[in-house]
């Protein structure tokens, strides 16, 4: 079965940049070469550190971005003409072309606006039409034109989804997200002890590490109001992101943090931009992992990646994200008013109790191995082929 991935023209794929979909699509990808069940296509924006990596099993087509020409603007026309929503970035009709030349059995509208492959999927039909989805996403009538069906990595993002979008139930499949166990573990002791001591930590220091995007939605300023009540001088925060993956170091909101973090002196530390595979020594190095969301998460892989390494977590309770802890023994606190004081409590009372933060590391480990990339390859081809069966 050929499966053509159709991501956002944000980064590059192999996700040499990061990003959530970019690393997802790479485990796919990766994965597929371990067990090569799927002719899998991959349609990326050029670039050379990306374009460096080969597989034998699958393929990445670096299609650069065509030029605003009249040519382009025609091809918008025929669009509206033919129905479809109009198009916004010209690369899609890059990938047109590369799909027509392709004949995929399925596309799959990998995130990012599911108007722009609209006419992509009226050229391969509906029924092999798919849309996969990484976060919450406003489901609207004219979808259900143009997608068979689609993958959703929780029930929240579903329900969310099919409020708006009449695609039958069932065919809107959970496929759980999953991250690369072989890169997350808990570091032995001495490299623990190590890594501590690199970053500036004493024995004594209970260390809360908070990592992802840095952004307003992922409460990060409340994580950090949270400490400006906690009085513990050993109780301390690190923050391991940046604004937008490896593309941007800072932004206003990057810098208003720093400004504001300055209150806690060396109890707060920014690192920037960490690649995904050297993750493990930052999470290792602390005692719990903070997600303090104040949007709606649709999963919790950042999470996962936390207790995959044996670190209790504390978050929000927000969106999809009880579904991916479940069983976990992690906190969950409310988002709304007063939030920076409940994520407060809830850090100095696991500071206070090492023996839960025990049970929650147990526990938590179990957890995280249900979201192997094993598995979530296997369910992504078995839910590809029910939906071929249905074709």
């Amino acid at each position: 079965m050929k499966v053509f991935l159709i991501p956002p023209p944000a980064l590059p794929l192999p996700a040499v940049k990061g990003g959530a979909v970019e690393t997802l699509i790479t485990h796919l990808l990766e994965e597929n070469e371990a067990q090569g069940k799927l002719e899998l296509v991959c349609a990326s924006i050029p670039d050379p550190e990306a374009q460096a990596r080969t597989y034998t099993r699958s393929r990445v087509l670096y299609l650069p971005r065509p030029e605003d020409t009249l040519s382009i603007k025609i091809r918008r026309v025929i669009r509206r003409l033919k129905g479809c929503p109009p198009s916004i970035d010209p690369w899609y009709f890059a990938v047109e072309e590369a799909v027509k030349a392709e004949q995929p059995d399925f596309i799959l509208a990998e995130g990012g606006n599911l108007n722009e492959p609209a006419l992509i999927c009226r050229w391969m039909g509906k029924e092999r039409s798919l849309f996969h989805l990484h976060g919450e996403t406003i489901g609207s009538p004219h979808l259900a034109k143009y997608y068979g069906g689609g993958l959703i990595l929780s029930d929240y993002v579903k329900q969310v989804f099919l409020e708006g979008c009449p695609i039958p139930p069932e065919k809107a499949r959970i496929l759980p997200n999953c991250i690369d166990l072989d890169r997350f573990g808990p570091l032995s002791p001495a490299r623990r002890q190590e890594q501590r001591k690199a970053l500036g930590y004493a024995p004594e220091d209970f260390v809360a590490v908070y990592c992802g995007r840095i952004a307003p939605d992922k409460g990060i300023d409340q994580l950090l109001e949270a400490f400006l009540e906690i009085s513990d001088p050993s109780v301390k925060l690190l923050i391991v992101g940046s604004p937008f993956f490896g593309a941007a170091a800072t932004d206003p909101f990057m810098e208003s943090l720093q400004a504001k973090g300055k209150a806690l002196g060396d109890r707060i530390r920014f690192t920037g931009y960490i690649p995904n595979e050297n993750l493990k020594e930052y999470y290792g190095a602390a005692n719990l992992s903070c997600v303090p969301s104040v949007c709606q998460e649709a999963a919790g892989l950042v999470a996962i990646e936390a207790m995959a390494c044996g670190l209790p977590v504390a978050a929000t309770r927000s969106g999809g994200m009880p579904e991916y802890l479940e069983g976990s023994g992690s906190v969950l606190v409310d988002q709304g008013s007063g939030l920076p004081h409940r994520l407060a409590q809830a850090i100095t009372a696991l500071k206070s109790d090492p023996e839960r933060r025990a049970e929650m590391s147990v526990l938590g480990l179990e957890t995280a191995r249900r979201y192997g990339r094993p598995a979530f390859y296997e369910t992504f081809v078995s839910h590809l082929e029910e939906f071929q069966k249905e074709c």
